[in-house]
């Protein structure tokens, strides 16, 4: 590809995810940009807690990777319960999973895509990913804090969310 085409992409997608953010008035700020990425950062309230989101474009691997943070570190004595936890709800999810740093316990949601000279600026398709990281915090939220803190059990705390009925409490 030559440099005039690769600069192209560089900018469309760069262009495409800032537009989108602006569209949506929602505020943000670039923390690293250089020709190989561009990383965002934004504050978003939901309704369970206050996140951090950064969205990482990647033009020369024609990536988009978007995370939401959750708003506290899982503490060492939880971690395995929390890992639990995750693996329960990413088994369901589509779009997007569930990640956990056993180092320091930094939880979030990612989700990403591809995209090429054919579909390379999506606002639509971004935003779909991007609220599909907020709404899936958001969901997630209540029982990733039971788990923590109110000693829930992960697999309880993944029912209460998902509405399956535990047969236990006929």
């Amino acid at each position: 590809m030559n440099s005039l085409n690769q600069q192209s992409k560089i900018t469309t997608m760069r262009n495409t995810v800032e537009t989108a953010l602006q569209s949506n008035s929602l505020r943000y700020q670039v923390l690293h940009e250089n020709a190989n990425q561009k990383i965002i950062k934004l504050g978003i309230g939901l309704e369970n807690g206050r996140c951090d989101c950064f969205i990482d474009v990647r033009p020369e691997q024609n990536h988009v990777l978007i995370y939401t943070v959750c708003p506290t570190l899982v503490p060492q004595n939880h971690r395995l319960r929390i890992a639990e936890f995750i693996t329960r709800a990413n088994h369901g999810l589509i779009i997007g999973n569930f990640e956990m740093d056993f180092g320091d316990g930094e939880l979030r949601y990612k989700a990403s895509y591809i995209y090429d000279d054919t579909f390379p600026n999506s606002e639509e398709v971004f935003l779909r990913n991007l609220y599909a990281t907020f709404h899936m915090m958001d969901r997630y939220l209540p029982g990733i804090m039971s788990v923590i803190y109110a000693n829930v059990t992960p697999q309880t705390a993944i029912n209460q969310i998902e509405n399956v009925a535990n047969p236990s409490f006929n």
